[in-house]
């Protein structure tokens, strides 16, 4: 029988009340379908009816009464309570029983003396008299339209989520009666039909949405829910399969090499590799020297060396004349990467390059070079001709999302203004516009970028702290409406000054004041200097004259005459850099391995499209935060797994204790006597302002405080939204000694190696998953020192002091992320873009393993026996497959 329909408005549905199908529908619920999959959050067992006399309690009970009196009781301004008295049905002691509604006159018109009820609550004693305050009920006799069956009680009743004005009883009634509505085999199965002996014998995907709504039993409401859960997880694992044979009939490049680079790699190391890395690096080799695509995950502990397995591996595709990339989550990472390349690699001849969101260091054009300090501006001028520069495809190439706009002084503006009427400005005119915007550096804003064209003018700016306003806890920024008057008021100023035909230069303020994320500013300024024709930069045979901020002198490139000779004369050995390596189609072109560390700060179609940038390149992934064997089974199934189960360091001890924050100032003194040593320290917090919704902690008003508690001795201050310089500059002082102790955000937690830093304080830890907090400990004990990280929580904090205490019990990061994964589930742990599914309704990771490898045998039989999943029953998933948005979708 085909499926039914599910799309019918649930007014159509008999049985739904009027009142029901408009609460609902304003909150979204106007179809069948709505109400069937909005399932249950938990259930309730309302079956048992308490026969004996009422009685005080602390949980909830269903009792048989009958109504013997109720009335409406107001008291001052309209309030009041409807109180309906009841005593059991057929009960011989006559003991009475208070219902109690605040505010609900109207049960007046619904409930009345000698109705029977079955009500739930939990009944209390209120001044001598035992009541329950707005209990459940059900009219079973005496009201009319009495109920054919129990819907909200004597059942195993559903308890639904509940947003806006829904209730309990009108979701629960709508779902009854659309259950009465549909046929028994409303829905087609998507799993392969069950064995008549298994567990799941008889089990249909209809019937255990009905059984998951309204359970006959609890059996089999426990059969139905791992039904479902197994149905997640075989199209996870569909997903999963599909993807990995989609890589391997890509095929590959068998990349062998000659062993001569590694062989010089490991003879230069002051160190040998463990029994466990020796064991990853010779697994992924293998990989490599075959043919299909490498696809592999490496993970291990905090420490336990995963970066010297991945540049062994780089070489290795060096040594059959590709290239080498490895794509960090953040600049600081990338730099770090970058310096280790350089000491490891560079005296093997090797060319490295690093490439971010500010940096081009192997002497391409800088787009966004954030080194500041002079605030030289530069200008390279090429000839342009259609030949060297033709006009590309006439769609635009650069992302136009649009962003709402809100008040974050401290971000990044991408600002576009134009001309007067679109005239254009001769050059002597953007010239002055030019020395216009530099003036205005670092008085008003930091300047990163600008581009004067010939009617308009882009540029990137950071607004700075006013200094004319008063000293407060809070810093007070240039407002970008004033900066972006007096820009152009003194620019405008100086170009009618020296001859423009009248005083109408600019346009009104009508720039772009649009937040964008780096990755669209990066695309945008790629997008106009690469095809300076279509942005109309300049005309045909003109010269192409592209102005930015530089550092000390001008870039490498300037020097050149023509745009092609800016062009780096060698192609770099090894790529390293951060998202905007996802930009760059030339650089990635030869790329033979990818390297992508951090995997889970990433998305799933982050890492898609940097493999699509090469011609099916070897992958390796890795990550610090060590994943369960269950994760590597559905959101890593399409991975071989590569484990580094030992440290190299196994020696050095880290120390953790979680403390009230009343204990800040004997944690201090420690701090003091460590630095006291020759030690350093961190001082983590989860926030960088402080916010009225979360009260946690902020770096920016801690760094003051540790100041204090820490003087005359030099404390830093590092978070996200300093400049990448700024950054740079705080963390070098870090790493050379120059700063005792360094109060941070989350920014350190992947990368950062300070091996003399042996103490970590987190504040407000209980706001950190168990994961993150072993990720930050992780950036102590990476000396020969022993190390000391405190946790600090709320001072009655019980809850979070239990769920902490694994952080002191163990230092074994597969113990806590098994640990993180229980209590949060792997959105949270990893994020969604990671995971890059939804989350899952039914299944759980840790308690379903059977399933979940149940499911990956009934996937790979699947697609043994229809490759292509060309069956109609397989349509859902086919489409899903394709399209991994539609997942979802598919599931409902």
């Amino acid at each position: 029988m085909p499926a039914t329909d599910l799309t019918l408005a649930l007014a159509a549905v008999p049985g739904v009340p009027a009142h029901a199908v408009r609460a609902l529908a304003k909150e979204g619920i106007s179809t069948m379908a709505d109400v069937v999959w909005h399932l249950p959050s938990r259930h309730e067992d309302r079956r048992r009816m308490e026969a004996l006399a009422f009685q005080e309690a602390l949980t909830p009970s269903c009792h048989h009464v009958i109504v013997t009196k109720c009335a409406n009781k107001f008291f001052g301004r309209g309030k009041g309570t409807f109180e309906a008295v009841v005593q059991q049905a057929g009960g011989l002691l006559g003991q009475q029983l208070t219902l109690r509604w605040w505010n609900m006159p109207w049960l007046s018109k619904s409930l009345a003396e000698g109705m029977e009820l079955i009500i739930y609550g939990v009944i209390k004693d209120f001044k001598g008299r035992l009541s329950i305050v707005h209990p459940e009920y059900e009219i079973i006799k005496g009201g009319g339209d009495d109920e054919a069956a129990t819907i909200h009680t004597g059942r195993i009743t559903p308890i639904y989520r509940l947003r806006g004005g829904m209730t309990q009883k009108a979701l629960r009634v709508a779902a009854w009666h659309v259950f009465q509505h549909l046929p028994p085999d409303f829905i087609d199965d998507l799993l392969p039909k069950p064995s008549e002996q298994g567990e799941f014998a008889g089990m249909t995907r209809a019937k255990a949405l009905r059984e998951v709504h309204f359970a006959t039993s609890s059996e089999v409401l426990a059969v139905a829910r791992r039904y479902l859960a197994l149905e997640e997880f075989y199209g996870y694992q569909l997903r999963v399969a599909q993807r990995r044979r989609r890589m391997l009939d890509a095929g590959g490049r068998a990349q062998k090499g000659t062993g001569e680079l590694l062989r010089d790699f490991f003879a230069e190391l002051p160190f040998q590799l463990t029994d466990a890395q020796q064991r990853c690096l010779d697994e992924i080799h293998r990989d490599m020297a075959s043919t299909a695509p490498m696809n592999r995950l490496l993970h291990g502990d905090v420490g336990s060396g995963k970066t010297v397995v991945a540049f062994a591996a780089m070489l290795r595709a060096i040594e059959s004349g590709a290239q080498a990339v490895l794509m960090a989550p953040t600049q600081i990472l990338a730099e770090q990467h970058a310096r280790t390349a350089e000491k490891w690699l560079e005296p093997l001849g090797l060319r490295i390059a690093l490439r971010t969101g500010s940096k081009r260091e192997d002497g391409g054009v800088e787009l966004f070079e954030r080194s500041i300090r002079s605030a030289r501006v530069s200008r390279a001028v090429s000839r342009v001709s259609r030949e060297t520069h033709p006009a590309g495809p006439s769609e635009t190439r650069y992302s136009r999302r649009r962003l709402p706009h809100f008040e974050r002084p401290w971000a990044k503006y991408f600002i576009s203004f134009s001309t007067a009427q679109r005239r254009e400005l001769p050059p002597h005119a953007r010239q002055i516009t030019l020395d216009a915007i530099r003036h205005l550096h670092h008085d008003r804003y930091h300047l990163y970028a600008v581009c004067v064209m010939p009617d308009h003018v882009h540029l990137l700016i950071e607004p700075t702290i006013d200094h004319r306003e008063p000293v407060s806890e809070a810093p007070v920024f240039h407002k970008l409406t004033d900066i972006l008057h007096s820009l152009k008021s003194f620019a405008a100023h100086a170009i009618v000054k020296a001859g423009w035909p009248d005083s109408h230069v600019w346009e009104k303020e009508s720039f772009d004041r649009l937040i964008r994320s780096e990755a669209d500013l990066q695309e945008k300024f790629a997008y106009i200097t690469e095809n300076p024709l279509e942005a109309k930069l300049v005309g045909p045979d003109e010269d192409y004259a592209w102005l930015w901020t530089a550092g000390e002198g001008a870039p490498r490139d300037a020097k050149h005459g023509t745009r092609d000779a800016c062009a780096p004369s060698a192609r770099p050995d090894i790529v390293i850099g951060t998202h905007a390596l996802l930009f760059n189609d030339e650089l990635l072109s030869n790329a033979g391995l990818i390297v992508i560390d951090e995997q889970h700060k990433f998305g799933v179609a982050q890492r898609a499209k940097l493999i699509r940038k090469s011609a099916t390149p070897d992958v390796l992934v890795m990550t610090a935060t060590p994943i369960p064997r269950t994760l590597t089974l559905t959101v890593y199934g399409d991975l071989d797994v590569s484990t580094i189960d030992q440290r190299p360091r196994d020696g050095v001890k880290i120390i953790t204790k979680v403390r009230a924050r009343s204990k800040q100032a004997e944690a201090a003194k420690f701090l003091r006597d460590q630095i006291e040593e020759g030690r350093q320290g961190y001082i983590v917090y989860p926030l960088i302002e402080e916010s009225e919704k979360v009260d946690a902690g902020a770096a920016v008003k801690g760094h003051a405080e540790w100041s204090k508690l820490l003087a005359p001795l030099e404390v830093g201050l590092l978070h996200g939204k300093l400049s990448p310089e700024e950054k740079e500059h705080v963390m070098k002082r870090f790493r050379d000694g120059k700063l005792d102790a360094l109060v941070s955000t989350t920014v350190i937690e992947v990368g950062i190696d300070v091996p003399n830093a042996t103490v970590m304080f987190i504040h407000d830890a209980g706001r950190f998953g168990l994961a993150q907090l072993h990720q930050l400990r992780g950036r102590i004990g990476r000396g020969a020192h022993t190390s000391y990280c405190v946790l600090f929580i709320d001072d009655k904090d019980e809850e979070n002091k239990q769920r902490l205490a694994i952080m002191e019990e163990t230092s074994d990061g597969f113990q806590i992320a098994e640990e993180d994964l229980k209590r949060r589930g792997p959105g949270d742990v990893l994020g969604h873009a990671q995971s890059g599914e939804a989350p899952l309704l039914f299944g759980e990771l840790l308690a379903d393993t059977r399933l979940v490898r149940l499911a990956r045998q009934l996937a790979d039989k699947t697609l043994e026996d229809d490759p292509t999943l060309s069956r109609p029953t397989l349509a859902a998933f086919r489409d899903a497959i394709a399209t991994p948005e539609k997942a979802q979708a598919m599931m409902q």
